[in-house]
C-alpha cells in the first residue's frame, strides 16, 4: 500500500481528475439507464410475478383482490325486515358490479357469523 500511496501523493492533480471522470462516468451511465423501474410484481419475471399469477388462476380472492362491506344500523337490528331489505338489494348491486366473482352475504345461514353479536352491525 505505501508504494501506491506514494504514486497517489506525488501525482495529486491525476488522482484527483481520474476521481472526477469516474463520478461523471457513474452519473453518464445512471442517467442513460434511467430511473424508470416496475413496481408492479405482475411487471417482472420474478418469484413475486409467478405467485401472484398462479393465485389469480386459483381465485381472485386468493390472490389478495376481495373487498369488505360493513354496514351498522342507529338502532335496532340488522336482522329487522327493513335493514336486511335495504342492505340485500346494496349486496345484490355489488355482486352485479363488473369484475365481482361472489358475494357473501350475512343473510344466509353460513353467514349469520358475519353479524356482531349485539346485531347492530354485520
Amino acid at each position: 500500500m505505501s508504494p501506491l500511496a506514494r504514486w497517489c501523493h506525488r501525482h495529486r492533480l491525476a488522482v484527483v481528475l481520474l476521481w472526477v471522470g469516474l463520478l461523471l462516468a457513474l452519473g453518464a451511465g445512471v442517467g442513460a439507464a434511467g430511473s424508470a423501474f416496475g413496481n408492479s410484481p405482475t411487471s417482472q419475471n420474478t418469484d413475486s410475478a409467478k405467485a401472484t399469477a398462479l393465485l389469480e388462476r386459483a381465485s381472485n380472492s386468493a390472490a389478495g383482490k376481495s373487498g369488505r362491506v360493513v354496514w351498522q344500523v342507529g338502532g335496532g337490528k340488522v336482522t329487522e325486515p327493513a335493514a336486511e331489505r335495504a342492505m340485500a338489494g346494496a349486496l345484490d348491486r355489488i355482486a352485479d358490479a363488473p369484475g365481482v366473482a361472489s358475494v357473501s352475504s350475512p343473510y344466509t345461514p353460513a353467514g349469520r357469523a358475519q353479524i356482531s353479536e349485539d346485531g347492530g352491525t354485520a
